[in-house]
């Protein structure tokens, strides 16, 4: 037995080995079982040589950190750092698949298979460079594709730590990072790399036209018996033109390729998210061609993207101010029925990137795009506009605006207006779509927006939310949407267990009454009211109203078909089949909002459909790695019965929550569901706790305690929920985690005082 093989069976920390995965210069890999979370690790044992060079250990401890810190569906995930008799060990996700390089075999790829793993691993580059991390090793042997097609890079930031080894077949030479020091795999690495010279981004930029030049001919770009013929080869040749090996590929793939080899780093792409656009665009271009050179971006009518405006004050508080302006144009040209606008939060979500147009359009599906600037000095402001046709680039109207700030309402008129001439696309009656302002008070105007904009963010940010919404209505006691704002404010502190519902809630059926009653027009009020009539007055039936009201003023306000759909249908209705409809349409309309898709996800979840809803809490991760996203993902892992990666993505949702109660209650019932009593029993004691000396919400205690086998105190929570009338207490008729509750007739005695029965 080797002593790599010694290993198996052993448990170090709390990892148990099962089996050797493989090894070379960089050290052996192990699959492991961590026996806390009952889930399966990679543990990879760096070289024992390490441990000698204490400088080493300090930079690869301090690389490592910051190599956990990445968060991307494209990047193996490190969970943890540790030591074992002298030899360090890092632990990371286990992934289902095999490396590209045992794909590809000297075999080629089909054209769109080629494309769409370099995307995702530029895409993945991206993000580390981001961060000022550089790969420095990227490879088909540091590649892995999972058995969904889903490529994922391993290794980040440790090739600058590895010390010199040499591979049979891969040539590595693997060095620490000194300078003048050569690093990296041998046929992979750029010529700066090879000559020992300080690298930036660019390397890996290098690198990936490597793997890119592989997968597309199945031969390497610089081919060599030696690594002097290797090495002669990177510094001095150009590739067998791609073209030669396979005549079908477009040419646009061989002048991608050829940037990315460029000699000179200043040659190749300024950045791989710039490298990630011409792919991305590619890819385009073909499918336009496959589907007979009919542009994706084609639809039966009329539609545009609206893009957040640049901000050019020099104040960053402006901010606010320039995303309100594009979003208000948005609001005014939803109301034109045969005009088919993008959703703020997706067309919002390319905010400060510098993506081709042409994706955009394809990504939101739309022929049009408006962008803009906003410059704002004292009482003045500038506003630039520009109308642009995604399919030729090609500019159908732009105009500058130099007004006084007392005048912005009217240059948002005046620019929809502007784009529903150009579409010719107007409101029934032949009226044009206008802003309504809601307020001549500019200082309220600009505190509403910061609100609305801080709401969007939720979590830590309501608070703030609210704040401003109560200072706007102070300085305009007729501000409908603001009242609109803060009732909605009130109402997620209250849902989220940020204050007592006793605080909360009644402020907030306060603002939504004095929304509706200034503004019997407005959607937004409508919605804000049927909030709160579902979750603090339990009157169903006006509940129903008040959403179908908001449905007939804007059938595309995102928010209430998300509400009506996920807490009065499914929650308090259990009509899941028409939740389930209202919540979909939310994410159709609004493709790239994490917020509309976790909703989603979090109904499949109710609804038992554990496939979807893992599919679309993914879908939701990939647009934001936060607390909600990783708590419905939860959900739908449940709902699918992988309880293991329920309990990763609970873990991750504790973390990014600051261990709110939602959390904890979610996780203390995935471990009871798992059969780990006492780790149930453990977050039910730290839940107590706190509990003991602040506010943590009770209808969370109460699905606490029910999962840690407390059923007495659970019943006495969900009590305390009743007579406070926490809003959460709604989901007792139908949220999965209060099923073990529901067995208990006090329970159900309980659910029929609130009208649940």
């Amino acid at each position: 037995m080797t002593a790599a093989d010694a290993l198996i069976g052993q448990t170090i920390s709390h990892y148990r080995i099962v089996e050797r995965l493989g090894g070379g210069g960089m050290g052996v890999v192990y699959r492991a079982q961590d026996t806390r979370l009952e889930r399966f690790v990679a543990l990879k044992f760096l070289p024992e040589d390490l441990a000698q060079d204490k400088n080493a250990m300090e930079r690869f401890r301090r690389e490592a950190k910051t190599a956990s810190a990445l968060n991307h569906p494209n990047i193996c995930t490190i969970h943890d750092i540790d030591e074992h008799e002298n030899r360090v060990f890092i632990a990371m996700e286990c992934l289902n698949g095999v490396t590209l390089k045992s794909l590809l075999r000297d075999q080629p790829m089909e054209l769109e298979r080629v494309l769409r793993i370099s995307s995702e691993l530029a895409d993945a580059l991206a993000a580390a460079h981001e961060k000022n991390i550089i790969h420095r090793d990227l490879k088909p042997g540091n590649i892995i594709i999972l058995d969904s097609g889903q490529a994922k890079i391993l290794d980040f930031g440790l090739a600058k730590i590895c010390s010199a080894a040499e591979g049979a077949n891969d040539y590595a030479t693997l060095t620490l990072t000194q300078a003048g020091v050569v690093m990296g795999t041998l046929p992979y690495m750029s010529p700066e790399q090879l000559q020992g010279l300080r690298v930036d981004h660019r390397t890996d930029i290098f690198s990936l036209g490597a793997v890119l030049y592989e997968m597309s001919t199945g031969h390497l770009p610089f081919p060599g018996n030696t690594s002097m013929e290797i090495s002669a080869a990177i510094l001095r040749d150009s590739p067998r033109a791609v073209r030669e090996v396979r005549a079908e590929f477009p040419e646009a793939l061989q002048k991608i390729i050829d940037r990315c080899l460029a000699k000179e780093p200043s040659a190749r792409y300024r950045s791989v998210a710039e490298l990630r656009d011409s792919v991305e665009r590619l890819r385009l271009e073909i499918s336009s061609t496959q589907r007979g050179n009919v542009s994706v971006n084609a639809s039966t009518g009329p539609s545009i993207a609206v893009l957040p405006f640049t901000n050019m004050s020099a104040d960053p508080e402006n901010e606010f101010f320039a995303d309100g302006i594009a979003e208000e144009i948005i609001n005014a040209l939803t109301q034109i029925d045969d005009l088919r606008v993008a959703a703020r939060t997706s067309t919002f979500s390319f905010k400060g990137r510098n993506v081709d147009l042409r994706i955009v359009g394809d990504r939101l599906n739309v022929k049009t795009v408006l962008e803009g600037s906003v410059r704002r000095a004292g009482n003045r402001v500038r506003i630039m506009a520009q109308l642009i046709n995604v399919a030729d680039g090609y500019h159908l109207w732009s105009e500058r605006y130099d007004r006084e700030l007392k005048d912005i309402f009217e240059v948002q008129d005046e620019i929809a207006r502007a784009i529903a001439e150009r579409l010719k696309v107007t409101l029934k009656g032949g009226l044009q779509p206008s802003v309504k302002a809601g307020t001549n008070n500019l200082e309220a105007y600009q505190f509403y927006l910061k609100g609305r904009e801080l709401l969007y963010r939720r979590g830590i940010y309501i608070r703030r939310a609210a704040q401003c919404f109560q200072q706007a209505v102070e300085l305009d006691e007729r501000y409908a949407m603001a009242w609109s704002g803060l009732a909605d404010a009130r109402s997620m502190l209250g849902l989220y267990g940020l204050e007592p519902s006793q605080m909360t809630m009644p402020q907030a059926r306060e603002a939504a009454v004095r929304a509706v009653e200034l503004d019997p027009e407005l959607a937004e009020a409508h919605c804000s009211l049927g909030c709160v009539y579902d979750l603090h007055e339990w009157d169903w039936a006006k509940a129903e109203t008040e959403y179908r009201r908001a449905l007939e003023l804007n059938p595309r306000y995102l928010q209430n078909l998300d509400w009506y759909g996920l807490v009065h249908l499914v929650w308090t209705q259990g009509r899941m089949e028409i939740g389930t409809l209202f919540a979909r349409q939310a994410s159709e309309y609004d493709p790239l909002s994490a917020y509309a898709l976790g909703i989603l996800a979090i109904v499949y979840a109710h609804s038992g459909n554990g496939p979807e809803a893992v599919r679309t809490a993914e879908a939701a991760r990939q647009q934001e790695e936060s607390f909600f996203t990783y708590f419905a993902s939860q959900h739908a892992y449940r709902a699918k019965g992988e309880l293991a990666n329920a309990i990763f993505a609970g873990d991750m949702a504790l973390s990014l929550s600051g261990r709110h109660v939602w959390a904890i209650s979610a996780q203390a019932t995935a471990y009871a569901e798992l059969g780990k009593m006492s780790e149930a029993r453990a977050l039910y004691e730290e839940a107590a706790a706190r509990a003991s000396s602040g506010y943590m919400q009770p209808t969370h205690m109460a699905i606490t305690a029910s999962a840690a086998g407390a059923v007495d105190a659970a019943l006495e929570y969900a009590r305390r929920a009743y007579e406070t009338r926490d809003p959460m207490v709604v989901v007792g008729k139908t949220w999965p985690d209060f099923a073990r509750l529901r067995e208990d007739p006090r329970f159900q005695v309980l659910l029929g005082k609130i009208g649940l029965s």
